[in-house]
């Protein structure tokens, strides 16, 4: 009797516990109310501030930037143009054209490459501009990328559409 009934117990603890873990269940939607997140939950995923303050002038960029900077007041077939610095970093000239082509023209702290430019190119070489010896990416006859620094400062000029040799010794030399 004693066996039986201990049978019979096992055999109901089975039954329920098959029916716990095969029964239906129920696909469940919370509401999520981003008033009632944590902290923790809000600083997930959060990107840091962007660093790019926008100027009007290059004097006004020099001052943020902590040095000087020239570039060209404008470019043949690109009318927009915006200034923007990195506090006491870099500062930057982007001329944009309505086929959303861009040259950017940067000068920055240090002797490292602050060009932004990651992509790979068909040929690398350097070129004696003035007395500046300016690194140059690029393909075909084009230059993409032209790189430079003088012991105190770096020097940029990247060009979407690319470089031809004539733009860009006339673009070194008014990036002093």
């Amino acid at each position: 009797m004693k066996k039986l009934f201990v049978s019979v117990l096992a055999l109901l603890l089975v039954l329920l516990s098959m029916a716990a873990c095969g029964g239906k269940t129920e696909e469940q939607t919370i509401e999520s109310d981003p008033g009632a997140w944590s902290q923790a939950e809000t600083t997930e995923g959060v990107q840091i501030p962007n660093p790019w303050i926008d100027c009007t002038t290059l004097e006004e960029a020099g001052k943020l930037a902590g040095f000087s900077i020239a570039a060209p007041d404008a470019l043949e077939g690109y009318p927009e143009k915006q200034i923007a610095v990195i506090e006491n970093d870099i500062a930057e000239v982007t001329f944009n054209n309505e086929d959303g082509q861009e040259v950017c023209f940067r000068k920055g702290l240090g002797t490292g490459d602050i060009s932004g430019d990651y992509n790979d190119y068909a040929h690398t070489e350097t070129r004696t501009i003035g007395d500046k010896t300016v690194t140059c990416k690029g393909s075909g006859s084009l230059v993409y990328n032209a790189a430079w620094n003088d012991d105190t400062y770096a020097y940029s000029i990247l060009s979407t559409a690319g470089m031809t040799a004539e733009q860009l010794t006339a673009w070194v030399g008014s990036l002093a």
